[in-house]
C-alpha cells in the first residue's frame, strides 16, 4: 500500500522548483561568496538574488533578512539579541503554546513567563496590555500554531505591546504561517521573525530571520563576520536558493491551496463525525491555518492510534514531531484545559498542495475503522 502523507507541518516533501534551483547552485553557484573571485561571486549572486526573492514575498528589505540553519536557529538568535539588549535576567512574555525552540531559548537567556491561550489557542490582546506592564525585553508570538493550526491575530497583539510599551522588542515565530498564508512584515511591524524553510518544501537546514532595519542584533555563533557581522558562517547558496524557489512558489498558489485544503478537511471530518459522533475538531472555530485539522477522540491513546495508521499506510502525527519522538505529552494541548480523557485521543492531521480527496477518504475510513477497535 502506498503511504499517505498527512504530517505536512511536521516537514513538507522537498518542492520541485526547491529541488531545481539547488542542483543549479551546487552546479553554477558552489564557489565560497566571501571570495572575490568569479566563482565566488557567482555564489555571492545566487544568495543576494534568492533574498531579494524572499523579501518581496514578505514585505521587508533584502537587507532584513539573515540566512539560518532553520526557525529554531532564528528563534535562539532573536531571543538571545533581545536578552542581550535588556537588563539581566532579561523578561520574555510568550503564550503557553509557542514552540519549544521559543520557550526554552527564553528560558535559557531571560526570564520567561507564559501567557494562557483560550480553548480555542488564541491569545487575547488584552493579557499582553496587562503584561506589557512588567516590562518586558521581548515578547514572542506565534503566527500560527503547529499543532491545532489556530492563527493568532498579530496585528492586535502587536498594537499591545506598542501601546504600552514602543521600545519592547516583538519575535514573529512564523514557522508555520510562511508559504501557507501571506505574511506583509512591514504591516506587522515586528521586530524579528523566524523562518523555517523545510516547512513549505525547501530542503532541512536553512532558514532566515527578519530583523528589522535600526534593530541591533549581537551575533550569537562569531567568527568570519559574514551577513554584516550577524551570523558568522559561510553562507549556503544553494539552500537559500532553494528556499527563495519553494516560498516563491508556495506564494504563487497559496490562495487556491487555502480554498482547496479547507474544503478537503472540513468534508473529512463532516464524515468522520457522521460515524463517530464523540469526535472533535479543536480550535475549529479559531481564524486558522486552512492544512492543519487537530482531531480528537476520547477513550483513546494517541499514540496507537498513530501506529495503527502508520502500519494502514497513513502517516500522522500526535503534535510537534520534536515532542512526539520523545514520548512527551504536548503542551500545546495541555494548554487548552480539555479534559484529560480528550487530551490523550490527539492527533495532528496536516496536508499539502499534493493531498488528494482519495488520501483524506482513505484516511477517514481508516480513524474510523482504528477508534471503533481501540474503544471496544
Amino acid at each position: 500500500m502506498p503511504a499517505i502523507y498527512l504530517d505536512w507541518n511536521a516537514t513538507a516533501p522537498l518542492n520541485a522548483a526547491a529541488r531545481t534551483a539547488w542542483l543549479a547552485a551546487q552546479d553554477d553557484a558552489w564557489g565560497n561568496p566571501g571570495s572575490v573571485h568569479d566563482q565566488g561571486q557567482r555564489a555571492r549572486h545566487a544568495i543576494d538574488q534568492a533574498k531579494a526573492t524572499c523579501a518581496r514575498v514578505l514585505g521587508c528589505r533584502t537587507n532584513e533578512l539573515i540566512v539560518t540553519s532553520g526557525g529554531t536557529e532564528a528563534n535562539a538568535l532573536a531571543i538571545h539579541a533581545a536578552a542581550s539588549n535588556a537588563e539581566n535576567p532579561a523578561l520574555i512574555l510568550a503564550s503557553a503554546i509557542d514552540h519549544s525552540s521559543v520557550l526554552r531559548n527564553a528560558e535559557l537567556y531571560g526570564r520567561l513567563v507564559k501567557l494562557p491561550v483560550d480553548q480555542q489557542g488564541r491569545l487575547h490582546p488584552q493579557l499582553v496590555h496587562e503584561a506589557m506592564k512588567e516590562g518586558p525585553a521581548l515578547v514572542c508570538l506565534q503566527f500560527a500554531n503547529n499543532e491545532l493550526g489556530t492563527r493568532q491575530d498579530v496585528l492586535a497583539l502587536v498594537a499591545a505591546v506598542r501601546a504600552i510599551a514602543p521600545q519592547t522588542r516583538v519575535l514573529l515565530d512564523c514557522a508555520q504561517g510562511a508559504g501557507k498564508a501571506a505574511i506583509d512584515l512591514r504591516e506587522l511591524d515586528v521586530d524579528f521573525a523566524s523562518i523555517a524553510g523545510h516547512k513549505f518544501g525547501a530542503p532541512k537546514g536553512v532558514g532566515l530571520l527578519y530583523v528589522k532595519n535600526g534593530v541591533r542584533l549581537p551575533p550569537l555563533i562569531a567568527g568570519g563576520r559574514q551577513q554584516q557581522d550577524r551570523r558568522s558562517g559561510t553562507e549556503d547558496a544553494a539552500g537559500i536558493a532553494a528556499l527563495a524557489a519553494a516560498l516563491s512558489a508556495a506564494a504563487a498558489h497559496a490562495e487556491e491551496d487555502d480554498i482547496r485544503q479547507r474544503l478537503l478537511l472540513e468534508s473529512t471530518f463532516a464524515r468522520i463525525a457522521l460515524d463517530l459522533p464523540h469526535a472533535q475538531w479543536l480550535a475549529h472555530a479559531a481564524d486558522r491555518l486552512p492544512n492543519t485539522l487537530s482531531l480528537a477522540h476520547p477513550g483513546i491513546a494517541n499514540e496507537t492510534l498513530v501506529m495503527r495508521l502508520d502500519l494502514a499506510g497513513i502517516a500522522v502525527s500526535t503534535g510537534a514531531a520534536c515532542m512526539a519522538a520523545r514520548g512527551e505529552q504536548s503542551h500545546v494541548i495541555a494548554a487548552l484545559g480539555i479534559p484529560a480523557e480528550l487530551a490523550r485521543g490527539v492527533i495532528r492531521v496536516s496536508i499539502g498542495h499534493s493531498t488528494t480527496a482519495a488520501d483524506l477518504d482513505t484516511f477517514a475510513a481508516a480513524f474510523v475503522r482504528e477508534v471503533r477497535a481501540l474503544v471496544g
